[in-house]
């Protein structure tokens, strides 16, 4: 799925928000946990200094290997322990080893705190650690001494709990932040797009019919500017090309018209002598109809050049659709008449039509002719009707078809869709384009479905608008 830059975008400043967030946050967790470590090791290195003294002091027979009254001195640490740290929140092991009798005290919180510590834990290297007893977060500092390891701790819940609670506060923080920058990033960005979209729709509307157009001046200095400003240069390029070769086409058009009426009519002369060989009449009739054939294509190239400047004079007045549809009807059943072809005009609705009577009368013509052309023995179906807020006019033939891959160009100028249809009906590949131009020259829209071998239908809808028209 692709993602429009403005979501891009928002995500992009979402994702560098949460990552520098997340980053300030974690550095500030980290910092509030290292805090409260180093409190409880600066505490737990006043103990163990203050223990160390007492020891070496006033217990110091019981560091010696063969002390006499060891229970009663013994005795006494364990109380002077007790009254010191149980209530403290804290635990003392002290460790003499000795190889003719190891001896182990300890005191405070714990009453069993030897065996509640790791079976190696006072194998360990000097230190300060994290330990889980009884449920409880404890700090515990490690120290060798000259006579032995002790071992004290001081219980971490509280400060713990204070911290885990905070990370938690941090992370809904962050959840709420993240949506809030997600949301005021999608803003920022759609803000930022603004004049990209604005520009898009302007280039939307830019067509080869009026490249006069630019896109909206930006006032800013970016490189946003600098593309606009390109993109108009480039437009008002493409116009003053397109206007040289429309003015070519107009000025070709018009330099040919002229010698070719000239030409037509000194045939038509030529060919009305009596005293022609039956070889030179054929041969000026052939002649007479490949000038006439290019007086068309001349004809054609005047209308589409002018369409295309929206110079030709569209004379729209109101007149009865129906009946031009009915006259052409007349015409095209005259044409068919030794064809094994059916002309049917299948419905037809009276409607007053407010439009260019003489393009909508050739529109209808070339759409007939195209499927006499094209039709060798079937029939081809007219029909005129009201169809909701529209006025629709469809033709439909039993011809030879038009394969779907082409049908996408079949309005493009002097295209022709192969060379059996070419050949057989002499087209010059302008008549669609002249149909597609004065459909939409009323505001209406054309759509063809063919089938290779089976039949095309052309669609004409015309909007049903107070402008255009007025059902009979």
């Amino acid at each position: 799925m692709k993602l429009s830059i403005r979501t891009r975008l928002a995500v992009f400043f979402t994702l560098v928000f949460f990552g520098v967030l997340a980053l300030v946050l974690s550095a500030i967790a980290l910092a509030l946990y290292r805090e409260l470590d180093q409190r409880a090791d600066r505490a737990l290195k006043i103990e163990e200094r203050w223990l160390r003294g007492l020891i070496e002091s006033e217990f110091a027979p019981l560091t010696l290997p063969g002390c006499k009254n060891c229970d009663s001195l013994a005795a006494e640490l364990v109380q002077e322990l007790n009254e010191r740290y149980i209530y403290r929140g804290q635990f003392t092991v002290i460790y003499f080893p000795s190889l003719q009798s190891p001896r182990l005290y300890f005191g405070g919180r714990e009453k069993n705190i030897p065996l509640l510590l790791p079976e190696d834990f006072l194998s360990r290297k000097d230190g300060f650690y994290n330990l889980e007893i009884e449920g409880r977060k404890s700090r515990v500092l490690l120290k060798q001494q000259p006579w032995g390891i002790l071992a004290m701790g001081r219980d971490n819940q509280t400060f713990r709990e204070v911290a885990d609670e905070f990370v938690e506060i941090i992370h809904w923080i962050v959840g709420f932040s993240l949506l809030f920058v997600l949301a005021g990033g999608w803003i920022m960005a759609r803000l930022a797009m603004l004049p990209v979209v604005s520009a898009a729709e302007a280039a939307e509307e830019i067509t080869i019919t009026n490249l006069r157009q630019r896109l909206p001046e930006y006032a800013g200095r970016d490189e946003f500017g600098v593309l606009v400003i390109t993109l108009n240069r480039m437009i008002a390029r493409i116009e003053e090309g397109v206007n040289r070769i429309q003015q070519f086409t107009q000025d070709a058009a018009h330099e040919l018209r002229t010698p070719l009426t000239i030409l037509r009519g000194e045939l038509e002369l030529a060919y009305q002598k009596a005293d022609l060989s039956d070889d030179t009449r054929v041969s000026l009739q052939k002649t007479l109809d490949r000038v006439i054939s290019m007086s068309r294509v001349v004809e054609n190239l005047m209308l589409l050049a002018q369409s295309d400047t929206g110079s030709y004079p569209v004379q729209k007045s109101v007149f009865r659709l129906d009946e031009v549809l009915k006259e052409i009807y007349e015409d095209v059943q005259i044409l068919a008449e030794n064809r094994p072809i059916e002309v049917l005009l299948d419905h037809c609705e009276a409607v007053q039509f407010f439009g260019d009577k003489q393009l909508i009368y050739r529109l209808l013509l070339n759409l007939c002719d195209n499927a006499l052309k094209y039709t060798e023995r079937g029939c081809i179906k007219l029909k005129l009707a009201i169809a909701g807020d529209s006025v629709d006019f469809t033709i439909s033939d039993t011809g030879i078809g038009i394969p779907e891959e082409q049908l996408p160009r079949i309005f493009d100028r002097f295209y022709r869709v192969d060379k059996s249809r070419s050949n057989s009906g002499g087209g010059s590949g302008l008549g669609l384009s002249i149909c597609q131009w004065i459909v939409q020259a009323h505001g209406g829209s054309i759509r063809v479905e063919s089938q290779l071998d089976r039949g095309t239908t052309i669609q004409i809808l015309f909007p049903l608008r107070s402008t255009f028209f007025v059902p009979a």
